[in-house]
């Protein structure tokens, strides 16, 4: 992923992540396969609703505008998503949710923290994914 190509606004949350190299969230969870949705690539871009998860015929997704998503490790067998949403408030949700098909949409949320600042964003997308870890996948963590 070619930084200098992404929006701004995607830059940022990568930036105000910690980054894509060693002491980055990014690299701390595992996280691979990112993408982003952003309208804009050039100057701030926000969402006009606030993220919120959908269920469509049986199927859960996390509903947002702007921000960045990727896959992280969590259990094997298992699909764990990060989102990071960017919210019309100037603040970011943290979303972890797992994904397979015995997974209802209403028990797929694994985390939401809501009114994250960018300050605090590194730190919470890690408390989160500890605590997920921790609470789902018994402290193991697959490599």
């Amino acid at each position: 992923m070619q930084l200098a190509s992404l929006p701004e606004t995607v830059q940022a949350i990568i930036a105000q992540a910690g980054g894509l190299g060693l002491h980055g969230a990014f690299t701390y969870i595992g996280a691979t396969a990112l993408s982003y949705r952003c309208a804009e690539l050039i100057g701030e871009y926000r969402s006009a609703r606030t993220s919120r998860l959908v269920s469509e015929a049986g199927q859960g997704f996390v509903d947002y505008e702007v921000g960045l998503q990727c896959r992280v490790n969590g259990k094997r067998g298992r699909r764990w998503t990060l989102i990071i949403a960017y919210e019309p408030n100037d603040t970011y949700t943290v979303w972890l949710v797992e994904g397979h098909r015995g997974r209802q949409p209403a028990s797929m949320v694994l985390a939401c923290e809501r009114d994250v600042y960018c300050d605090t964003l590194q730190s919470v997308i890690e408390a989160v994914y500890d605590r997920a870890i921790r609470e789902h996948n018994g402290w193991f963590i697959p490599l």
